[in-house]
């Protein structure tokens, strides 16, 4: 058996951007869109079952198993079914010279799989005594904040309980007459002024400046490797170029013979991709531990919603992460309306309900921020 590169490439793709964060179905969709061939040809694109067989294959990381499984007859039907065998009996072989994906990349794809685990919709039959079923929501957010609103008053999840507008977050057990906390806030302004206080922490001088560090430092403790790199691969091009040269000079002399040009043709693409990859390494070496500026990055983050909308469930797994559970506490003052303090590792918000334009649904907001450490966020954005 030999590593076919091009279908390499596909499955190094495929486990790449699911550790990443992308669902099955977008890289399905993106596969097909492109025109990536499967391994296949009558079959008219690539499916969620395969991708999810791919991503459960431990072949990819050298990791061969034989006589895993057996035929048995059934002796009630007469028809032969494949059964597991006991593990004892199985054939391992650890096999590097085969491995696609690092253990990196296969350990992240380990823990996708456990974090999306019952999920909804699962089969009955595959329930077993304490298991908790995922709520489809949560692994798979429609807007940036599904899933991590918290009511303040029992506990229970918040939800888009109203479809009108943007819709509106309420209590989801106050809608089953289960709380009392029956205020409702906008989804879309709930999003704006949580995502504002995201965005101020971000753009901190200080704390850009920290994690530029940081990250510098960081890139280039995994970097230190590339001078000696460099090297060792300039001294393996001296020598390929002085092979070329002897071959050509036994040429030269008559002494050609069909080896000596196939000998010549290897040596010419070795020296030719090791000019191609020292030529990456220089281009890069100077421009590798280079940051942009502070300034151009404030400024950039100043779209902040803009870019998390982009690719909608991953960032708002991204923030869950962040901010951890949002509570939304509900207050009533003795002057004004009633309103929703929303609670998180990052900062308080309050958000006021009021009357507006003679709808029912409408709602006025004030906001305050509490005034934490300036590095707050950014410590716990780079430890996370």
């Amino acid at each position: 058996m030999v590593v076919e590169a091009s279908e390499a490439a596909i499955v190094q793709r495929v486990f790449r951007e699911f550790g990443e964060g992308k669902a099955i179905k977008t890289i399905v969709k993106s596969l097909n869109a492109e025109g990536v061939p499967g391994r296949r040809r009558n079959q008219k694109g690539w499916s969620t079952s395969t991708v999810s067989r791919i991503l459960k294959n431990e072949k990819y990381i050298g990791h061969w198993i034989w006589n895993r499984t057996e035929t048995r007859r059934d002796p009630r039907t007469g028809r032969r079914r494949r059964v597991l065998k006991p593990a004892s009996e199985w054939h391992v072989v650890e096999n590097e010279e085969f491995r696609l994906v690092s253990q990196k990349t296969w350990d992240q794809v380990i823990a996708r799989w456990q974090a999306i685990d019952r999920t909804w919709p699962i089969r009955r039959t595959e329930k077993t005594p304490g298991d908790r079923q995922r709520s489809y929501v949560e692994t798979n957010p429609p807007h940036l904040l599904s899933g991590a609103l918290r009511c303040g008053e029992c506990g229970g999840a918040v939800g888009q309980v109203s479809g009108k507008g943007s819709g509106y977050y309420g209590c989801l057990k106050a809608s089953l007459s289960a709380c009392g906390n029956r205020l409702l806030v906008s989804r879309r302004l709930t999003e704006k002024k949580v995502l504002a206080a995201v965005q101020e922490q971000l753009r901190d001088l200080p704390s850009l400046r920290y994690v530029l560090e940081r990250v510098e430092a960081e890139v280039k403790r995994l970097h230190a490797h590339l001078p000696e790199e460099t090297e060792l691969k300039r001294a393996t091009l001296a020598t390929e170029e002085r092979r070329i040269a002897n071959y050509i000079a036994f040429i030269g002399d008559g002494k050609a013979t069909r080896a000596l040009g196939e000998a010549l043709g290897a040596a010419e693409q070795r020296a030719t991709s090791l000019r191609q990859e020292l030529q990456a390494l220089d281009t890069s070496a100077g421009e590798l531990f280079k940051a942009p500026p502070i300034e151009w990055i404030a400024e950039r983050l100043g779209k902040l919603q803009e870019v998390l909308e982009r690719e909608t469930p991953r960032s708002a797994l991204i923030l869950r992460r962040i901010l951890g559970p949002i509570r939304l506490v509900p207050v009533t003052p003795q002057v004004g309306k009633p309103y929703y303090q929303s609670e998180t590792t990052l900062r308080v918000l309050d958000l006021l309900e009021a009357p507006e334009g003679g709808s029912n649904w409408s709602q006025w907001w004030r906001w305050r921020v509490s005034n934490p450490r300036p590095e707050t966020l950014s410590v716990r954005l780079l430890h996370q």
